[in-house]
């Protein structure tokens, strides 16, 4: 059974993301698997036994050095672990992926890249922008490659490799974008799947408002759409709704 870790903050959501996240992997993924929703509570995780909550409030503000949600994703994954004890690996998604066609532990495992190398900048307001830069920096110390693998899109986690990353690189205390220290580390020399191909089956993602008509077109050759919160639209909305009505 593979299990499928959510961390979720109900003040950072929109609309019923949640909602039809679950309903993608319950309408679409071809193998036995359990969700479990870390964090805030959403009205979705009563509707079945395939799923789960684990009460896990945002950590405290761990200072303008770091990016709150890294810390807090590491956080709310270790207090999952302790439930879970002795499985040897999770699927970490997100509440804004939405699968709209089959897939398989398959089409999960397949590394995935957005671009060549990671850009970040150290004095940027924005905290990931900060994390990108320490990021690449630090890969870069340790004679690694700098590829980003930040595709908002379902990733598999080897426990036993993620535990490392975590220890490695103090992610309990310094905000870093795991998924490219753990690609970048423990996969350095394989050839990923890029998602920005004009042949890539694996995604739409969504990032800003984007006619009904393209986003039907979309649904019907990718496996999962996902939304930027300027990608979000009662359109998406409707057209969630649409596909995912007896799984609601």
């Amino acid at each position: 059974m593979y299990h499928i870790f959510i961390p979720y903050l109900a003040k950072g959501a929109q609309g019923n993301e949640l909602g039809y996240a679950v309903a993608g992997w319950r309408k679409h993924f071809k193998e036995e698997f359990h969700i479990t929703v870390i964090g805030d509570w959403h009205p979705v995780v009563v509707t079945g036994d395939d799923i789960s909550f684990i009460e896990c409030p945002q950590v405290l503000d761990p200072g303008p050095e770091n990016y709150r949600p890294h810390i807090d994703h590491v956080h709310k994954f270790r207090k999952a672990l302790k439930a879970w004890s002795g499985i040897d690996g999770f699927i970490y998604a997100c509440d804004d992926m939405y699968a709209v066609n089959d897939f398989d532990i398959h089409d999960v495992c397949v590394i995935k890249k957005l671009a060549d190398d990671i850009r970040g900048n150290a004095n940027s307001s924005n905290g990931w922008q900060r994390d990108a830069f320490r990021t690449q920096a630090r890969l870069l110390s340790e004679g690694y490659p700098v590829v980003n693998y930040v595709c908002h899109l379902p990733v598999y986690y080897e426990l036993d490799k993620l535990l490392a990353i975590w220890d490695w690189y103090d992610c309990d205390h310094v905000s870093y974008i795991v998924e490219d220290l753990y690609f970048n580390t423990f996969f350095p020399r394989r050839l990923a799947a890029w998602v920005k191909a004009a042949d890539n089956h694996f995604r739409l993602h969504i990032c800003h408002r984007t006619p009904t008509g393209i986003i039907r077109e979309e649904m019907a050759r990718k496996i999962w759409i996902s939304n930027s919160p300027d990608g979000w639209s009662a359109e998406l909305a409707a057209l969630l709704e649409e596909h995912y009505h007896y799984y609601l």
